[in-house]
């Protein structure tokens, strides 16, 4: 008799502590997914920028007013051209769904990245052929704003999105 009556209250306990615990748990694993989703929109911003960034430095590098490193055929810079786009196209997206998931802090690292891209784009993209210089004070100026805003938003994204 005392063994059922045992084994029952211990069931019940069980059964308590699980109605208890479930909304801890649930509570946990939503954190978790937002950490993980957050991690991955960082990634695919971080993964643009740095595409869109390297295609327009690859443009400057190779299409020079001064002298040309390398012949640079229409072909090939439009191609560069259209992988900035491509790029520029996934830097955009990656910057919305970002805005979903937050926190207001990354947000506005992730603009900031793409602020500093629209400034890089604007020397390439909004000039005329012959005003295009790779050397210049304005466009070290505007690489250096670039590093640092992606410097910052990568250290926020690795804060806020690994596990503590």
């Amino acid at each position: 008799m005392l063994t059922p009556l045992v084994a029952g209250v211990f069931a019940l306990a069980g059964v308590l502590l699980g109605v208890f615990l479930e909304p801890v748990k649930a509570r946990v694993a939503a954190r978790a997914r937002l950490r993980e989703e957050r991690a991955l929109r960082c990634a695919q911003l971080v993964e643009a920028a740095t595409t869109a960034r390297d295609a327009v430095l690859w443009l400057f590098r190779t299409v020079r007013t001064v002298a040309p490193a390398v012949t640079a055929g229409a072909e090939l810079v439009a191609e560069a051209e259209q992988r900035y786009w491509n790029a520029r196209s996934e830097l955009k997206k990656a910057l919305l769904l970002l805005r979903l998931v937050g926190p207001d802090e990354l947000i506005a690292g992730a603009v900031a990245v793409a602020e500093a891209d629209r400034a890089l784009r604007q020397l390439w993209f909004d000039r005329d052929p012959s005003a295009r210089q790779s050397h210049s004070d304005e466009m070290s100026a505007v690489l250096q704003r670039g590093r640092l805003a992606f410097d910052e938003f990568t250290d926020l994204a690795r804060r806020l999105t690994v596990p503590h």
